[in-house]
């Protein structure tokens, strides 16, 4: 007798014709929902079991250190140089959130002076998603923890005004960042130095 055949060539060679349907917008938006899916899932599987406080805490935990994974990650494949200023920064913001999920949020970004910018977030899914969870009135931000993962990967010293905490959207207030960069000289290491 004979052993079986393995089927799972035949199977992996149809799946990708199944896949390969789809275009490559289509398939990034569909891995950025699905990952937004498990991302709030996750925050609430964490928030049952340890409450909503350690779900938050934990949750910029993650958020900041897959920022810096993913910079690092992106910086990379990119080739993109070192960030020196303000308008490079900008420039790697953007790129990072055209990969991520430019359809996660709406915001607008202006420079209010040599070395800093502010942002004023309009629409956010964290946001919104928390609303929809009824912990709105908890909710800590992860999404400006994320973006500190960023800056620390790209090795800038930084200060975020207001501090993170609770998530001012989700709360029906405005979201308004500043982040000055410092001057200091930059090196390539991409150990991190946010403040």
């Amino acid at each position: 007798m004979s052993a079986p055949a393995d089927l799972q060539p035949a199977l992996r060679q149809r799946a990708a014709d199944i896949v390969g349907q789809l275009s490559g917008p289509e398939r990034e938006a569909l891995l950025i929902k699905c990952w937004m899916s498990h991302d709030a899932r996750w925050f609430m599987a964490v928030a049952g079991e340890h409450g909503i406080q350690a779900a938050g805490r934990l949750n910029q935990v993650a958020a900041h250190e897959t920022g810096k994974a993913e910079a690092r990650r992106i910086v990379r494949a990119l080739q993109l140089p070192p960030v020196t200023a303000v308008d490079d920064y900008l420039l790697v913001q953007e790129i990072l959130i055209s990969l991520l999920g430019p359809e996660l949020l709406d915001y607008g970004v202006t420079k209010v002076g040599d070395d800093a910018l502010r942002i004023h977030v309009h629409r956010c899914f964290a946001a919104d998603n928390a609303q929809r969870a009824g912990i709105a009135d908890q909710y800590e931000c992860g999404i400006f923890a994320r973006s500190t993962g960023w800056l620390d990967a790209l090795d800038l010293t930084y200060e975020l005004t207001p501090p993170l905490g609770k998530c001012p959207k989700a709360q029906g207030q405005e979201c308004v960042y500043t982040l000055s960069l410092s001057q200091e000289a930059q090196s390539p290491s991409g150990s991190g130095s946010g403040s």
